[in-house]
C-alpha cells in the first residue's frame, strides 16, 4: 500500500511516516500543498493523510482533486467537528495515538488493498 502523508511540520511527518512504514508499507511525505498536487499527478497512492491547516494550496482544493482521483482520505484536524464538504473524508482529530491513525486507515482501506490479497486464502 502507498501512503500520501502531507502535513506542515517536518518533524512529525518523519514520526508519521516511520509509523506507517512500519505497519502498512510505503509513505510518502508532503509538507505544503503544491507539494501534494505535484506527487498526485505524477504519482499513484492508495490514502491520502492530510493535515487541513497544509500551507500554499487550502485543504479543500486538495480534497477536491483526492475525491477527483477517487483516492480516499484521512483529514487530521485541530477542531472535532467536520465542516461541509468533507462528508467523504474520514477526520481524525489532534491529538491521536498511533492506534487510532491505524484505525482510521484500516477502515478507509479494504484489507485486501492494505494487505495486497485478493482473498483470506492467499
Amino acid at each position: 500500500m502507498k501512503i500520501l502523508l502531507a502535513a506542515p511540520d517536518r518533524d512529525l511527518l518523519e514520526c508519521y511516516k516511520q509509523l506507517l512504514e512500519e505497519d502498512f508499507g510505503e509513505a510518502v511525505t508532503a509538507f505544503d500543498g503544491t507539494q501534494v498536487f505535484t506527487l498526485l499527478a505524477e504519482e499513484s497512492f492508495d490514502l491520502v493523510i492530510l493535515d487541513r491547516d497544509i500551507p500554499r494550496i487550502d485543504h479543500k482544493t486538495l480534497l477536491a482533486r483526492i475525491n477527483a482521483a477517487r483516492i480516499p482520505a484521512i483529514v487530521l484536524t485541530d477542531s472535532p467537528g467536520g465542516e461541509s464538504g468533507e462528508s467523504e473524508e474520514t477526520l481524525l482529530p489532534y491529538p491521536f495515538t498511533p492506534e487510532k491513525l491505524a484505525g482510521a486507515i484500516r477502515a478507509a482501506i479494504p484489507e485486501k488493498k492494505r494487505t495486497g490479497k485478493e482473498n483470506e486464502n492467499e
